[in-house]
This record gives structure tokens, sequence and C-alpha cells, in this order.
């Protein structure tokens, strides 16, 4: 269990996580008193620790969370109203920024974003957390649904710009649902590493995924 950490205590992050998202808007504290970013990372880190060895998401509580951090549960909870909104914190913490991949042709761009999504998944905790999340799926569809609204959002964005990108250049055959495109781009990725739990060990799974892709959809002159 890491040492108690105060409302005011200072400190840096722990290795491993991204910079902490901030959670919704709440009422200032009163008095003002600024939140502590240490007992926001002892809070996130905790919730990934306690889920990472196997509670699932009905047995987490703030109260267990509060336990393992060191803060008082009121602490918890004036950071995150409800569990599910500090499991999505917790999971969007240890998601990595998308790498831009302008300038590049087509194929290129796509084989960056779907090979991305691979050396994100080298995480085998997070490999964990991320079928945990699945298995809730079925009584909270909502948890998965802000969980791609929150922290895949950007790397989706990112595929759909790239295939409007196609699209316009004509590179794509006119009508291409892109939405259903960004299924078919992802999910043998995601299916190899989180369903399957079997890593990639290179690029060339993701230069599959995108010519067998392309094969499909690119854009063909009409024989006369």
């Amino acid at each position: 269990m890491p040492p108690p950490v105060s409302p005011e205590a200072e400190g840096a992050a722990p290795a491993g996580l991204r910079p902490v998202p901030a959670p919704p808007a709440r009422s200032p504290a009163r008095g003002g008193r600024r939140r502590d970013p240490a007992a926001d990372r002892a809070i996130l880190e905790s919730t990934l620790g306690l889920l990472g060895e196997g509670l699932s998401f009905s047995a987490l509580s703030m109260d267990l969370v509060a336990q393992r951090a060191g803060v008082a549960r009121a602490t918890v909870y004036r950071r995150w109203r409800n569990k599910e909104e500090l499991v999505l914190a917790a999971l969007s913490s240890l998601d990595v920024p998308v790498t831009p991949s302008g300038g590049l042709p087509l194929r290129d761009r796509l084989v960056d974003l779907v090979d991305q999504i691979r050396h994100r998944g080298q995480d085998t905790n997070l490999h964990r957390l991320l079928a945990g999340l699945l298995g809730e799926a079925v009584h909270r569809p909502q948890l998965v649904e802000r969980y791609e609204d929150t922290a895949v959002a950007a790397r989706r964005d990112a595929m759909r710009q790239v295939l409007r990108d196609g699209l316009d250049s004509g590179e794509l055959r006119p009508g291409l649902d892109v939405d259903q495109a960004i299924e078919l781009l992802t999910g043998p990725m995601l299916a190899r590493l989180i369903l399957r739990q079997r890593p990639v060990e290179s690029a060339a799974f993701a230069e599959a995924i995108v010519d067998t892709f392309l094969d499909g959809t690119r854009n063909r002159p009409t024989p006369r």
C-alpha cells in the first residue's frame, strides 16, 4: 500500500502514467483550496492497481480506492462523482498522444495509425484492463461507449481525417463509409491484442491490415 497522501501534499507523478486528464468540472472547494496533483495520481494509480489485480468493476468501490491510495473518501469524491468516472479517468491516463502523420502517402499514414495501436498495446496491463472493460459491456454498455468517446476519440478522429483526405484526393472510392472503414482498420489489431491476448512483433501486421483494406476500397477507373 502506498504511503498516505495528504490533501495538501505536493509530489511528483509516479512513472508510467501520462499527465492526468482534468475530471469533470466540480464546484470549487470551500476556501478555494487547490487540488493536489499527488493525490490525483495516487487515486488513479490505486484504481489501476486494483483492477489490474483482477478486481471486477462491480467489486471496485470508492472506499477501496481511497484506502489503497491513503486518502480520505471525500478526497476521491471531490474529484470524481462515481466509480464510472474514476475508472474512465484511470484508463485514459494510460493512453498516449496520437503521433501526427501528415505529409505521408495515404497507405503510409494508415499503416502508421494502425501500428500506433500496436505500440500502445504493448502494455500487457492495459490489455487486461481493457479486456475487463469489455467484459462489463453486457451490463454497462454506456461505460464502453464513454471510454470510446474519451480515450479513443482522438485516435478515431485522426484516422477519420486520413480517410477523408483519401476521399478528397480521389484515392478512395466515392461513397466510402468512413466510420465503417475505421472499424475495419482497427478491429483486427484490437482483436489480436485484447481479445486473443497475442503480441504483435512488428509493423507487418498493420501493413497487412491496411493493404487488405485498400485492395477493396481504392478508387479504380471504370473500364470502357
